[in-house]
């Protein structure tokens, strides 16, 4: 047998060696994992007895957003900060959605469940045509600290008959629990909580 031959029947066998190894390559690639911003930051009792109004048009009705965020931030994968400057974006730990739409959902629920209202959304928003009020939210830093805290730091402002109502800038930083994934994202939640509430606050005064 002549080498060409020789090479000639080697080549299928080592073709299926390497599609074997990309295989195997694959299978052991770890899982991606995505995150929520986990429950709202209320007990069970208080739930119920925050539930808003079910009955139609219940209090003023307010849109949520749009919310912004900075680059760095913006997209599926959650980014820590290490060592100081160092920024990691972890591929395989991911956001259940998009981090902005998640965000101004999640201050939208607040809102409605600390006010007892019945028509607060999210933007975009098709079911509230003409909103009595609208909340765009500037989040200028939505930084995580290795496995250690996350620091919000946001600019909002409440309009009313296209006026400025009231606004603020909110700043806080909450813990991590755990140094996991899972309390990074629960303490990402736990801030937008408390935004919700100071905006709240501010709603129909």
């Amino acid at each position: 047998m002549t080498r060409s031959h020789r090479l000639h029947r080697s080549a299928p066998a080592l073709a299926a060696l390497l599609l074997s190894a990309a295989l195997a390559a694959c299978s052991s690639s770890p899982p991606v994992r995505h995150y929520s911003l986990g429950p709202l930051a209320h007990s069970a009792g208080d739930v119920t007895a925050a539930s808003p109004d079910s009955s139609a048009g219940a209090g003023p009705s307010l849109i949520v957003g749009p919310v912004s965020l900075p680059d760095v931030i913006d997209r599926p994968q959650i980014v820590r900060i290490v060592d100081g400057v160092r920024v990691e974006v972890a591929d395989t730990h991911r956001w259940s959605g998009t981090l902005r739409n998640e965000i101004a959902r999640r201050l939208a629920t607040g809102i409605a469940h600390d006010r007892h209202l019945g028509r607060v959304v999210a933007w975009p928003a098709s079911s509230v045509v003409q909103p009595d009020y609208t909340v765009p939210v500037d989040i200028q830093r939505l930084e995580t600290t290795a496995f250690d805290h996350v620091t919000l730091e946001a600019v909002w402002t409440l309009r009313h008959a296209g006026k400025d109502v009231a606004g603020g800038r909110f700043v806080a930083t909450e813990k991590i629990e755990g140094g996991t994934y899972e309390g990074l994202a629960a303490a990402h939640g736990r801030l937008v909580d408390a935004l919700a509430r100071e905006i709240g606050g501010k709603v129909g005064r």
